[in-house]
């Protein structure tokens, strides 16, 4: 009897109840070939391996599988493979993924760059006129798992001065084995407990995005409404930190973890036709919980790194925090803060207490030596979240209280005052009673969200505090986008200003484009009331050209108009704005772009994010991606794809509509679970003639 031929096809492949991707390999009348390289892969423990038995082709053979209890269940109607392993034959596992898939990327060195160019013209002598520029290089060195980055800035002003400054420099690399990441050079220090410091020197802190999200406590709810196939995006900090390609109707995103624990998330909804929706979310620190057995830490030491341009001693200092799940719902944290004639010390806990949510409650006590005189001070500090499935709801809250007669001040207010002192100013932090902090998402139905900040200073100095609160309502009304939004800031002695506005967008059809129609007002108690109108929207086929029109009316000022284009393309982005209004008119142009020098040669591209791909379809240019605006492959077949998600897997998909007629491609994704800061290779098949 004949043997049965083999073929290659592609397999969904699910192991242990958890998706392992799409894979492809030999099929025969016996089953999937399990070879040693995939069950590596998979995270077979090398013991397990070295024991198993494979036939002259390399596949697991079945009396090996059935000896080792390694059960498997294919389906060829479904292209569908089930596998039940022991578990204590499979090493540990991260994110679901096997740890021996993660990627540290090819060896390569890039430029990302922007240059930036405004022109101002003025009727008058006394107003400014001439050219400004800015032309900023970030620049990356990847030798298998080490980064290097520097970035730097050229500027030209338009009474020619000019210049250069460094804004950043390190070298880093992930240490897998430890779930850490060292750092040497420039960084930020975490604020999981004392406040956030910019420094030079080295540090060793532990990676959460590399353990599994199931180990992570909280994460906010973030709401939208999408009219069609979308794709939606998370900024913070005006770095990409999210993306999910969404369904048409309203979503929900319970799986996002924010890199930082305070500052602002910054949501984009980029609809099938083209057109964006941006909101800002307000978001603030969660308590601070870590997974039972776990032990988080950060060890840094250098010298503080004052903003470019302020002539500041550059204090030292060193600090050191460890949090430890000591119990299944239950974490302890401490930490040691020294700087120069300045020290601190914070100690606490926090719980999950199911149902009602998460809190942490702390207290940071500090001394230090200013103007000869020794002071102290206490802070105490209590965190809640909470995520209320039933009701769609997310809450974050703090609260801080100082104790009277004290003076706290972090290292970074006890550095900065000497700074304020020299030109006879004062802050008033030692007079701090209660500061507080609230943060609330609510989904309102299906199309529909509620967001309300608040934020608080109550100080023991009269008329000193400060409050402030912003309201938003967002909604999408039979395809008319409707956002409401109201604020209210009072700041010590000054007038109460109160702002609301109302923002209206309205899709149609102009000039065989998708373009939309908005009207915005805003009224502002302190300020002056405006009135705008803008038409904006996308071009071409690909959605890589964006316009918008705008016409803006301000009571007691001038009317202004204003123009923008902006255009996508495979080498880059190129960005064309004018304002005119009053005596004055003001242009602005801007090109950004990336250059990846690589073993293939070299590659251009978009700006690439911490983390990015290759994509190589050999000789076989004009070649699309989904969710790649403006791109294709280049005349050699690569693309730079960007923004890939670290320690996660990552799908890359070719659009088959792109192929030349007649062509196909027999593998149109791949996947890959890139290291953070890597730029990872994806090499697909050259694509056959039918």
């Amino acid at each position: 009897m004949a043997e049965s031929r083999a073929v290659s096809q592609k397999t969904w492949v699910i192991l242990n109840n958890l998706y392992k991707g799409a894979i492809s390999f030999e099929v025969s009348a016996s089953g999937p070939c399990l070879s040693q390289p995939l069950m590596e892969e998979w995270g077979v423990r090398d013991a397990v391996l070295a024991r198993l038995v494979w036939d002259a082709k390399g596949c697991l053979t079945p009396q090996s599988a059935e000896q080792f209890n390694l059960k498997y269940w294919y389906r060829p109607q479904a292209q569908l493979l089930t596998l039940l392993f022991p578990t204590d034959a499979i090493s540990p596992q991260q994110n679901g993924v096997s740890t021996s898939r993660w990627d540290d990327g090819i060896n390569a060195l890039f430029i990302n760059y922007r240059l930036d160019a405004d022109n101002s013209q003025a009727q008058y002598d006394w107003e400014r006129s001439g050219t400004d520029a800015t032309l900023s290089l970030d620049n990356g060195l990847n030798v298998g798992p080490w980064r290097l980055r520097y970035q730097n800035t050229f500027w030209h002003e338009k009474e020619g001065q000019h210049g250069s400054y460094t804004n950043a420099m390190s070298l880093w690399r992930s240490i897998t084995p430890l779930r850490s990441r060292v750092t040497l050079g420039d960084g930020n220090t975490s604020s999981n407990m004392f406040d956030s410091l910019a420094f030079r020197g080295a540090s060793l802190a532990s990676d959460e995005a590399m353990y599994p999200d199931s180990w992570r406590p909280y994460s906010p709810w973030i709401n939208g409404y999408a009219r069609t196939e979308a794709e939606v995006t998370i900024h913070q900090n005006g770095v990409r930190v999210y993306r999910i390609h969404v369904p048409p109707g309203p979503f929900t995103i319970r799986d996002f973890y924010p890199p930082d624990p305070d500052g602002n998330l910054e949501l984009t909804v980029q609809e099938s036709d083209g057109t964006e929706r941006t909101r800002l979310l307000p978001y603030s620190s969660m308590p601070n919980l870590v997974h039972h057995g776990l032990f988080s830490y950060e060890l840094a030491a250098g010298r503080y790194k004052p903003f470019h341009g302020i002539d500041r001693d550059k204090d030292r200092f060193w600090q050191s925090t460890f949090s430890w799940g000591v119990a299944p719902q239950v974490t302890v944290f401490a930490g040691l803060q020294q700087g120069e004639h300045y020290f601190s010390q914070v100690a606490g806990f926090g719980a999950n207490i199911g149902r009602w949510g998460a809190f942490s409650a702390d207290v940071s006590a500090a001394r230090y030596t200013q103007e000869a005189e020794t002071q102290r001070g206490k802070v105490w500090r209590l965190r809640y979240a909470k995520a209320f499935f039933t009701t769609e709801t997310s809450l974050t809250a703090q609260l801080q209280w100082y104790p009277r007669n004290e003076r706290y001040r972090s290292l970074e207010e006890k550095i900065t005052r000497a700074e304020l002192l020299r030109y006879g100013w004062d802050d008033d932090v030692t007079r701090r009673a209660l500061r507080g902090q609230l943060e609330l998402n609510q989904n309102l139905g299906e199309d529909a969200s509620l967001s309300l900040s608040w934020h608080g200073l109550k100080s023991r100095e009269p008329d000193a505090g400060s409050m402030g609160m912003t309201l938003s309502l967002d909604a999408t009304l039979q395809n008319v986008d409707v956002s409401l939004y109201g604020g209210y800031e009072r700041y010590g002695k000054n007038p109460d200003e109160t702002t609301v506005g109302i923002n209206i967008s309205v899709p149609l059809s102009l000039w065989g484009t998708t373009s939309n129609v908005g009207y915005i007002t805003e009224l502002a108690s302190r300020g002056e009331d405006s009135h705008g109108v803008n038409v904006y929207g996308s071009a071409l086929s690909d959605y890589s050209l964006r316009y918008d029109l705008q016409a803006t009316h301000t009571l007691h000022r001038n009317d202004e108009l204003s123009a923008s284009l902006g255009y996508q393309y495979n080498a880059g982005e190129l960005n064309l704005s004018m304002v005119r209004g009053g005596t004055r008119r003001d242009y602005h142009a801007d090109t950004s772009g990336s250059i990846l020098v690589h073993a293939g040669g070299v590659t251009l591209g978009q700006q690439l994010g911490s983390t990015a791909a290759l994509v190589d379809v050999p000789d076989s240019p004009g070649i699309g991606f989904y969710n790649q605006f403006g791109s294709t492959t280049n005349a050699r077949g690569e693309l730079l794809v960007s923004y890939l998600t670290p320690w996660r897997v990552n799908r890359i998909t070719a659009d088959s509509l792109s192929l030349p007629e007649n062509t196909a491609l027999d593998v149109t994704e791949l996947e890959s679970v890139p290291t953070d800061g890597a730029i990872v290779l994806l090499r697909f098949p050259q694509p056959v003639t039918d």
